[in-house]
This record gives structure tokens, C-alpha cells and sequence, in this order.
């Protein structure tokens, strides 16, 4: 990568080894949307950081995981190791500089155990940005594998700095002090939150800690440089003409956590994985849980064939032309390859094979090979040794994560070799029932398996994060990973079961064991296949009640799923999926866009009914700061965010009417709890329904999720157009338990009598007034508790897109008079435990009709 304009351009060489990633792909909004600046990430391969530049330390976080180095002409070049990893608390980093020193390009900066960080921290992605992005003008990333201090990663194009102008103090404004309550201060992400809104004000703006340093507000480097700590106190200075206005926005919003959960996460040391544990068992060997399910067969052992190279070549011009033609080849082969999987809506599966065509490309892994040609060796031989010694170098860290890219390297490395030499890609002859073990599955041996007959399989290497565990769960083959090296010894044709849910193979097991799992298997299988091959099948009783059954989705790619499973529309669309995970409000383009798309899926004859804005709570907006609260689950969240007089509200009704052209649209309101919530939020949608000319009919419903909605639904009901019952916040509401506490989480069970009879009230009061109610909590995917629901009189059960077949099946299976009778039981019973286990009686019989209710 070399620059046009060498003066005023800046190449930044790469701080880690590792394969260069966009840094729009980073897993984490705040980087991947520029908020803290631009530049690249890395997927590290070496446990350095070395300096990418000449410049000065100017700040060092004190966990050991970020550091800058501003360089002589003022750019701030942010590094920070992996993501999350400001809770380690300096556990795993080991820094080789101090603040202030002055470094050379290549100069080492922090040691890091890549190990640690990857079984306690989210990711071991590597950023590189610069902070202070108005110094440029324009970012040139690289791409491929970069080596540590001498491959170039980006290009920095400068402009002249802009004049310095002085703010008026005329207008100079300081906040009241501010208790900072993110669990780990001011880091990485909350600061960038911080700085995004600040540099929209002309004031100058800065950050006061007690003891008298300051910031500058609109930097990242300077924030972060404070070391602010959870629980510290800070004031915020600003001066200029817009000082009041600056001080109004960010007092709250720092106050508030800057996006973050401030409200019950405790500051605490992470947990430890625990390591491997290694079976004592002769006949059961442990790992972890790559793919859920299991398998019955016997042990296949899997080997790679090596491919025989010849070391000397014809020369380096037809060698090159061998290899260049072979690349060309292998790249045509992972094209088709991801378009038949695109073709199957396997799109999860089609981006790694993406990656693996991205590998090819690979500066590293060219020039070695390239030198090789050149030194007088085959096309074959330079290549094999060029992606053989890049895999090696990627698994010498022995972690997860390195050795799943090892991996991919050596797939498309073989693919290639496959084409130079001529070797058969043809697979071993499996034998039927097979459960292949192995030192490792490359990505494109897992797409490729015979399932009719590989029944799953284990591998000696990998994780449950590599890209052979994701294809397997993608195409639910029971798998096994990091099984005990021993594994490896196990003669073919053993028996086995492997079960993918505990990461458990065990062998030599009794007749009986496998009979009962076969059965089990077999009895699963044939149901799923009916309830599939009866998926557009009405949903009625046996005696004719209709029951409609629908999906709750996320997006567009859940919608779409919907049609072709039985659904009868869609019971909830969240659609909080447009507004969490970025720095922004989405504009009423974007959400049009996105409702309509998904009208459109469902077409005219479909229900969708979509749920405004719930937010608050366990889900906090960076853009849309909160005031403070005692218990955030009590306060501003769902339908009373329209009280904060925002825009957001009114922008997202209008988005979502535009879809009532193409589908029967319903508008849902969270947490209402009075009819002039209610009132208030329906005028608004007829007023917007009016001046955008909707001649359609739309419906407008509200969540039953908090007593205070069910206890008064007599009176809602004369507002509202439909109920849908929310049974987990009604139950955690109801019971007064955290449904996310982890001690009392179980016992938030929304088969509680007192839930259900709120339930039976809500229903009874929508029927007295013409209005239908349906269900779209957990419970209303539970089977066991599908009779008691139908009993009470729901009209509509709103479930996972893949349940949709199974509680279709569930309904016909069912008596409405029965479950009537069922449902009176329940009501009148003292505990969800009584409950089930009698719910647990009446199921276990395989026609409910025969069930003597009276006699339970």
C-alpha cells in the first residue's frame, strides 16, 4: 500500500500479526461505527503489541489492555487488545512501555496472553484507529495478513491542521458534580458515546475529575487519559455560545451510563473458564458441546491423506502461471459454492467460505509462495510450504480462537494444492452410522458431509466458536470439540453414542441404552415430519375451536420464515432490532423500508403486528440518555418513552403505517398500565394515519404485561382494538422475582396461578367486549402448557418461527371442552408446581380425550 502523496499521507504499519479485518465488521457498535475513530481491526495471531509509528505514549489505560501514541504532527493512534477486556483489570496484559516515553516504529508496547483474554473477554479483535479524525482527510485500510512492525495496514491521508479559535468565555457554564456509575469508568466505549455527542456543540467542552485534571470532552485519548473510575465524581465545563445547551445534554447522559446497564451490575472479577475435565471413565471421553443432539453408530477415524508434492519446478515463469491458474480455480469453487448455499438461505454458512476467498487474496501467503516459485521450487511445493508454515504460525498460541483460523488457512491451502497436483477431493467411503472422529474438521470437510451417513462426530482440536461447530449446528449434526486426545485411539467400529449436549462420547454402550435413545429418536423425527408436512393445516380442536397460531420475530430474515412454516401472521415484531446496537436513532426511511419489506413477505392475507419501541430497562439506547432511576423496570420504559416529547415516537408510527398498504397491520403498545396512555398514544396514530392518506383499516392493541393493564382490561378493552399478552414481564411483575435473577429465576413461572388467572380476567373482559386476546410470552410455546391457554379462551398463540408446526400440531391435538375443564383445574390450584406436574399427567397420555378429569 503505497500513498500518491507520500507528504501528506501517514502508513501506519500493523501493531499484531494476524489477518486485517474492515473495521466496519468489528462485533462491537462502537468501534464498528466509527464512534471512537477510524482505522482497522486485527485478528491477532502473536501476543505483541509493537508500535505501528513513530511517537510519543500519551495514554496508557490502566488495565494494560488500550494505549495511544500520538505521533509528531498531533495524530492519536488508539490500540486496544480484544473487546470487552477493560474488566479484566489488567489480567493478561503486560505493559512494556510507560506513559510519556517516547517509541519507535516496531518498539514492543504491551505483551498480552492471548489465552486468558480469549476465554474471559468477548473477543481478542485487535483496533487501530485514529482518535482525532478531523486531521484527516481520507483512510486507505489494508487487507489480507499482516505481519507485526512491517506490513503497511493503513494509510492516513493528512490535511493541514484548521486554525485555532478561540470560544468565547462570555458564555461559561460548569455542571453540578456527577457521580460516574459505569461499572468500569469512563473506558473505551462510554467515552466514545461521550465525545459523539460533544463534538456536536461549537463550545469548548471539557471534563473535570476532583482532583483537578481535565479533558478535552471531544477526544476519546484525552477522556480515556483521566482514567475516570466507577463511582468517581466529575464536572463538566463548557464554554461558548452553546454552552447551556451542551451542559443540558451531557450532564444526563453521563449520569445516566452513556448506553451502558448501570443499574445492579456489580463491579467484580471475571469468572475463570474452568479447565477440561478429563473422564476417569475408560468408556466416556468428555469435551465440549459443538452441536447439540445425539447420535448412535461406530467410531469411523478420520485421517487427512497428505498430497504428494515434487520440491523442484519447471522453471518460475510456468510455476507462477500454475499457481496463479489454481487460485483462480479454487476461488471460482468457493463462489459457487456460497451461491448454492445462498440459493439454500444458508447465508451464515456462505460468509465463511467468503472469508476463505479473502484468504487467497493474502499478501503472506503469496509472497511466500512466490519466493519459493522463484527460488527454483513447484508451484505446488512453494505453496504447500507458504500455508502449512502461516497454519503453524497460527496455532502455536494453542487458544480457541487461533487455532479455528489455523484451521481455514489450511482448508483453502488444500484446496488449492488439490488443483496444482491433481489429487482426488474424493471423500473416504464412510460406512453407514458413522460418528467420524478426528484431529480436526476443516470448514469445508463439515459442509460436505454425507448425512445420510454421518450421524455426528468429535474432534480432538477446535471449539464450540470454530467455523466446523458452526457449520455442524447449521446443519444439526451432533458434535463434539476439544474431546480428550485419546480419542484418537479408539479403534473404527466401535460402538458409541455421542451426545452433543453434555460434549459426552460414550462407548461400548448397553443394548438397552440404544434401543431407548433410538426410540426416543425415532419417535421425534417421525413427529417433526408430520408436524411439517402438516404446517399449513388449519390450527382447530377436534371439536372445531380455532386457534390461530402466528410468530414472533426480529427482522426480515425471521419474517420470511414465517410463510413456510404455517404461520398465520406475525403475533410480534420486535422492533427494537432497528434501534439497539448503534449510535443513532435509524431515520423513518430506514424503518419504512425495513417494516414494509417485511409486509410485503407476509402479504394481504397475513396479520403483522408490530410493538413500538420498548425500551429501557434491560435495554438502554446510547442516543437516547434516560433520567437516573432507582429501578429502571419501574420507570421510563415502553409506552411511557412518549412522555420524554421526543420525536423518535412519532417518526417510528409513520414508518410503520407505510406498511398498511401490504398487509393487515396492527400497532402494539408496551407496558401501558392507564387508558390515558392508551388515548393518548391511539390519537396520535390517527392524527399520523390521516396526514399520510392511510385509507386502510389498521388495528391498535397494547401488551398485557403489568397487573394494573389486566386488573383494569374491562376498561382498556373499549380503547384497544386486540389484546396480546406478555406472560414474562407479566409473571415477573406479578410475582415480584427478576426473571434474570439467578437464584430465583425459576420460580418466575407464568403457569403460577396467579398469572394465569390474571390471564382468565384479561381474556373474559376482551370477549365481553368483542376484542380478541392472544399470548406472545415464552409460555405460549410451552406444549405442556398449550391446554390450560386454550382453555381460558386465548384466540391466538404467538411463538418462534421454528415452534410454529409443533404448537399447530399441539392445538389439533386438543379438546376445547376438555381443555376448558383443564383450565378451570388449573385456577383453582395454589402453586405453578401443582400445576405442572398435573398438566404432566394429562400429557403423558397419548389421546386426551381418554384423560378422567375428575379423577386427578
Amino acid at each position: 500500500m503505497t500513498s500518491a502523496h507520500p507528504k501528506q499521507s501517514l502508513n501506519l504499519l500493523a501493531p499484531v500479526t494476524g489477518l486485517i479485518t474492515p473495521i466496519e465488521k468489528v462485533p462491537d457498535p462502537t468501534f464498528a461505527q466509527k464512534m471512537v475513530g477510524d482505522g482497522v481491526a486485527i485478528d491477532p495471531a502473536s501476543e505483541r503489541l509493537v508500535s505501528p509509528c513513530d511517537g510519543k505514549v500519551t495514554q496508557l489505560h490502566s488495565a494494560g489492555h488500550a494505549l495511544t501514541v500520538t505521533t509528531k504532527g498531533g495524530l492519536e493512534v488508539l490500540m486496544h487488545i480484544g473487546l470487552e477486556t477493560v474488566n479484566l483489570k489488567g489480567k493478561g496484559f503486560k505493559p512494556q512501555v510507560s506513559q510519556g516515553q517516547e517509541v519507535k516504529t516496531g518498539d514492543p508496547l504491551i505483551d498480552f496472553d492471548a489465552d486468558y483474554i480469549i476465554h474471559n473477554a468477548s473477543s481478542l479483535i485487535t483496533i487501530l484507529v485514529i482518535t482525532n479524525t478531523e486531521l484527516a482527510s481520507g483512510f486507505l485500510p489494508g487487507s489480507g495478513f499482516a505481519e507485526a512492525g512491517k506490513t503497511e495496514v493503513l494509510e492516513v491521508l493528512l490535511k493541514e491542521a484548521p486554525t485555532e479559535t478561540k470560544a468565547s468565555t462570555d458564555f461559561a457554564l460548569s455542571s453540578d458534580p456527577i457521580v460516574i456509575l459505569n461499572p468500569s469508568g469512563l473506558h473505551a466505549r462510554p467515552s466514545a458515546v461521550l465525545v459523539n455527542h460533544a463534538k456536536q456543540y461549537k463550545s469548548n467542552i471539557t471534563i473535570q475529575k476532583e482532583d483537578g485534571t481535565k479533558g478535552n470532552a471531544k477526544s476519546v485519548v484525552s477522556l480515556m487519559g483521566l482514567e475516570i473510575k466507577s463511582h468517581d465524581r466529575v464536572i463538566i465545563h463548557a464554554e461558548g455560545e452553546d454552552a447551556k445547551e451542551a451542559i443540558e445534554t451531557l450532564a444526563p447522559l453521563l449520569a445516566s451510563g452513556l448506553g451502558e446497564n448501570i443499574h445492579g451490575v456489580p463491579s467484580q472479577e471475571p469468572q475463570l473458564k474452568p479447565e477440561k475435565k478429563v473422564s476417569e471413565d475408560p468408556n466416556v471421553l468428555l469435551g465440549v458441546s459443538a452441536s447439540p443432539g445425539q447420535a448412535i453408530g461406530k467410531i469411523f477415524q478420520l485421517r487427512y491423506q497428505e498430497i504428494a508434492v515434487v520440491k523442484k519446478g519447471k522453471g518460475p515463469e510456468e510455476e507462477n502461471k500454475q499457481l496463479k491458474e489454481a487460485i483462480i480455480a479454487a476461488r471460482e469453487e468457493l463462489k459457487e459454492l456460497q451461491q448454492s448455499m445462498r440459493l439454500k438461505a444458508e447465508a451464515g454458512k456462505a460468509a465463511i467460505f467468503s472469508a476463505h476467498e479473502e484468504l487467497l487474496e493474502d499478501p503472506a501467503l503469496l509472497s511466500d509462495a512466490t519466493n519459493g516459485i522463484n527460488a527454483g521450487e513447484s508451484a505446488a511445493y512453494a505453496w504447500q510450504k507458504a500455508f502449512s508454515a502461516q497454519a503453524d504460525k497460527l496455532s502455536k498460541l494453542n487458544n480457541e480462537l487461533l487455532a479455528g483460523r489455523a484451521n481455514d488457512v489450511r482448508d483453502i491451502g488444500r484446496r488449492v494444492l488439490s488443483r496444482l497436483t491433481g489429487a482426488s477431493t474424493a471423500k473416504p467411503d464412510l460406512p453407514d452410522s458413522a460418528i467420524l472422529v478426528a484431529e480436526d474438521l476443516t470448514p469445508s470437510d463439515t459442509a460436505s458431509l454425507d448425512r445420510s451417513k454421518v450421524q455426528g462426530f468429535a474432534i480432538t482440536g477446535g471449539s464450540a466458536t470454530s467455523h466446523a461447530s458452526i457449520l455442524a449446528r447449521a446443519a444439526s449434526i451432533p458434535a463434539i470439540a476439544a474431546i480428550e486426545d485419546r480419542a484418537l485411539d479408539i479403534p473404527t467400529g466401535t460402538p458409541a453414542v455421542l451426545d452433543g449436549d453434555k460434549g459426552e462420547l460414550r462407548l461400548n454402550p448397553s443394548a438397552e441404552e440404544v434401543t431407548a435413545i433410538k426410540e426416543l429418536q425415532k419417535k421425534s423425527h417421525e413427529q417433526r415430519k408430520m408436524e411439517l408436512a402438516d404446517a399449513q393445516m388449519s390450527s382447530q380442536t377436534t371439536d372445531d375451536h380455532r386457534v390461530k397460531v402466528v410468530g414472533n420475530i426480529g427482522g426480515l430474515s425471521e419474517a420470511e420464515e414465517i410463510p413456510p412454516l404455517g404461520g398465520e401472521g406475525v403475533g410480534l415484531l420486535r422492533s427494537e432490532f432497528l434501534f439497539l446496537q448503534r449510535s443513532v436513532a435509524p431515520d423513518e426511511t430506514e424503518q419504512a423500508a425495513v417494516y414494509t419489506s417485511i409486509a410485503k413477505v407476509l402479504g394481504p392475507d397475513r396479520d403483522l403486528v408490530v410493538r413500538t419501541l420498548d425500551v429501557g430497562g434491560d435495554k438502554p439506547l446510547a442516543y437516547m440518555p434516560l433520567p437516573e432511576e432507582m429501578n429502571p423496570f419501574l420507570g421510563i420504559r415502553g409506552i411511557r418513552l412518549n412522555q420524554l416529547g421526543t420525536d423518535l415516537f412519532k417518526s417510528q408510527i409513520r414508518a410503520i403505517l407505510s406498511a398498511a398498504p401490504f398487509t393487515k397491520l396492527h400497532i402494539m403498545f408496551p407496558m401501558v398500565t392507564t387508558a390515558d396512555e392508551l388515548k393518548e398514544a391511539k390519537s396520535l396514530v390517527l392524527a399520523e394515519k390521516e396526514a399520510l392518506g392511510i385509507t386502510q383499516d389498521v388495528k391498535i392493541g397494547i401488551m398485557v404485561e403489568v397487573p394494573a393493564a389486566a386488573l383494569t382490561s374491562d376498561i382498556l378493552a373499549k380503547e384497544a382494538d386486540f389484546f396480546s399478552i406478555g406472560t414474562n414481564d407479566l409473571t415477573q411483575y406479578t410475582l415480584a422475582i427478576d426473571r434474570g435473577h439467578p437464584r430465583l429465576a425459576k420460580m418466575a413461572d407464568a403457569l403460577h396461578p396467579a398469572v394465569l388467572r390474571l390471564i382468565d380476567r384479561t381474556v373474559k373482559a376482551a370477549h365481553d367486549n368483542g376484542r380478541w386476546v392472544g399470548v406472545c410470552g415464552g409460555i405460549a410455546g410451552d406444549t405442556q402448557a398449550g391446554p390450560v391457554l386454550i382453555g381460558l379462551g386465548v384466540d391466538e398463540l404467538s411463538v418462534s418461527g421454528g415452534s410454529i408446526p409443533t404448537i399447530k400440531a399441539m392445538v389439533r391435538r386438543q379438546s376445547f371442552s376438555e381443555c376448558q375443564e383443564i383450565a378451570q383445574k388449573a385456577l383453582q390450584m395454589a402453586t405453578s408446581t401443582e400445576v405442572r406436574q398435573f398438566l404432566a399427567q394429562i400429557t403423558s397420555q397419548h389421546d386426551l380425550r381418554r384423560v378422567n378429569i375428575n379423577k386427578t
